[in-house]
């Protein structure tokens, strides 16, 4: 009786240390730091065995705690476009937090206009306003295909303190700036339909040829800064 009970109490006891007490966290993954975003807004659904143990938005960030023994957490949530990721998480006794990557695209199929400007041998262009704090008031870039590679011609004009600055750029782009560009296009193309959560937002006009797409972001997510304005540091 006594062997059954050791066994019992050992068993009670290994179950409660392999219970992990873990806080889930809206990530931003680009810029490796906490997102901005609450954990709540990204409308996530844990898909495994879990039991809640705190939730709030008492503070300024809401705050969510599950617990759970399982070995892996699967986890439905919404990144910064609306676009619905699913993730899996490997957890170990250590595991306290899970960071779930807000600014992380779903790739997606479509024929972007840089992938047509090159086919097509015809003019990209991008003209932005607005006031973010990721991008210059009254830009304009434009990528130019030659023969073998292309070129972005880039311009801007800016009134700081009652004068007008411009500058103008012309920076040869190899592979990988334009696959790069591509992934640009894709998550640009998102954002009419992304998270809101600044003012005033910027505002993209997107053309090849005679078409052109108008573009809102409210996102404050950086997407200028993150690739095009990378490109024009490295050359300057």
């Amino acid at each position: 009786m006594k062997k059954i009970l050791l066994i019992l109490i050992l068993l009670y006891s290994n179950s409660t240390i392999c219970q992990n007490t873990i806080e889930l966290i809206a990530y931003n993954c680009i810029k490796d730091r906490e997102s901005d975003r609450d954990i709540s807004e990204i409308k996530f659904e844990i898909l495994t065995n879990h039991k809640v143990i705190s939730q709030t938005t008492k503070s300024k960030f809401d705050l969510f705690r599950l617990q759970t023994s399982a070995n892996e957490v699967k986890i439905e949530y919404n990144n910064i476009y609306n676009q619905k990721k699913d993730t899996t998480f490997l957890i170990t006794p250590k595991t306290r937090k899970l960071f779930l990557c807000v600014e992380k695209m779903k790739d997606y199929e479509i024929k972007t206009f840089i992938e047509k400007s090159l086919e097509e041998n015809k003019n990209w262009k991008l003209k932005l306003s607005g006031g973010s704090c990721f991008v210059y008031t009254d830009t304009e870039i434009k990528i130019i295909p030659n023969k073998n590679d292309a070129i972005l011609k880039y311009k801007y004009t800016e009134e700081r303190n009652g004068k007008k600055i411009k500058e103008k750029k012309v920076i040869k782009l190899d592979k990988n700036d334009l696959d790069n560009l591509i992934m640009f296009e894709k998550k640009l193309r998102l954002l009419n339909s992304a998270m809101r959560r600044c003012a005033p937002g910027t505002y993209y006009y997107l053309s090849l040829g005679n078409e052109t797409i108008e573009i809102k972001d409210e996102t404050c997510v950086g997407i200028f800064e993150g690739y095009i304005s990378k490109i024009i540091e490295r050359n300057n």
